[in-house]
């Protein structure tokens, strides 16, 4: 499928990617970019449930700084009527991760109990809701100072060494069935401690940039699971997999039933080295997109 490109999600990992030190390796000269919004210009043969002219978002491995992309039609969503087409390009990486962890690895289910570290990220942000889409009975927003209000969090909590205490107490004793972990370093002890019995833990990123050590007596004497999800590798070994969970994911926010947070700023293209190096200073205060001016 060809699609031309509208807007393109700014991420942390495409940093990684442009240092040469990116998991998934690929020739040079590479063009950066994992996500995507914009308008179908060409199917390729045995496309369905698209159509020529249709509005998208994409979530590919390489590649989305560009004015056109040919990507595969399997990792390709329909984005809802009346939705915002830079809002649809953030949305691609934070929920398809989110879905991924949540559903994926560590197979959430009704009644578990699930808590979110870095909840005021984009990732954690789409997490809190997938959890509660997934049939959690109770959501835990872990954040850096836990005065955030969300919607769809039953808790908002800081990090602090107290943490697993006040996770216990907010479960009767039980703990966490599922914790995804987006922030690592010195919060991560605290969190291991809050998993409850069989307790799954999933790490899917290192916002402190910090990457934890771990033991493994704990993940034996307590039965527990650390888990691991990278995204782009998905796009890779299997992206029908990745196709479905950014497909189940815009359903929901065709239902009202999730809401993604806008970005706080559009710059061109051009500008997205200002962008990126933005992100690496940690000055963006949110998602940026970069405009394509496709439309």
């Amino acid at each position: 499928m060809r699609i031309k490109v509208h807007a393109v999600g700014v991420n942390f990992a495409e940093l990684v990617q442009l240092s040469g030190n990116f998991q998934i390796p690929v020739d040079l000269p590479a063009v950066p970019g994992f996500e995507l919004s914009g308008t179908v210009t060409e199917l390729g043969a045995g496309v369905d449930g698209l159509s020529l002219g249709e509005r998208v978002a994409a979530l590919v491995c390489w590649g989305a700084y560009a004015d056109e992309v040919v990507v595969d039609a399997v990792t390709v969503a329909a984005v809802p009527d009346g939705a915002d087409l830079d809002t649809a390009a953030a949305f691609p990486v934070a929920f398809g991760t989110a879905f991924m962890c949540l559903h994926h690895r560590a197979q959430v289910k009704a009644n578990d109990v699930v808590v979110v570290s870095g909840a005021n990220g984009n990732v954690g942000h789409a997490a809190v809701q997938v959890a509660r889409q997934l049939g959690a009975v109770k959501v835990i927003a872990v954040t850096r100072d836990g005065t955030e209000t969300m919607a769809h969090a039953d808790a908002v909590l800081a990090s602090t060494d107290k943490l697993a205490s006040q996770i216990a107490d907010l479960t009767g004793g039980h703990g966490a069935d599922v914790i995804l972990d987006l922030v690592g370093g010195a919060i991560f002890p605290q969190l291991l401690e809050a998993v409850a019995w069989e307790g799954r833990v999933v790490t899917a990123g290192y916002a402190s940039g910090d990457i934890p050590d771990i033991s493994l007596l704990d993940v034996l004497i307590r039965n527990i699971a650390v888990l691991g999800e990278d995204i782009a590798a998905y796009t890779v070994r299997e992206p029908h997999r990745v196709g479905d969970a950014l497909r189940t994911c815009v359903g929901w926010w065709r239902q009202g039933a999730v809401e993604p947070r806008p970005p706080v700023a559009t710059m061109p293209l051009e500008d997205a080295a200002k962008a990126l190096t933005m992100v690496a200073q940690a000055s963006a205060g949110g998602k940026i997109v970069l405009s394509a001016n496709s439309l």
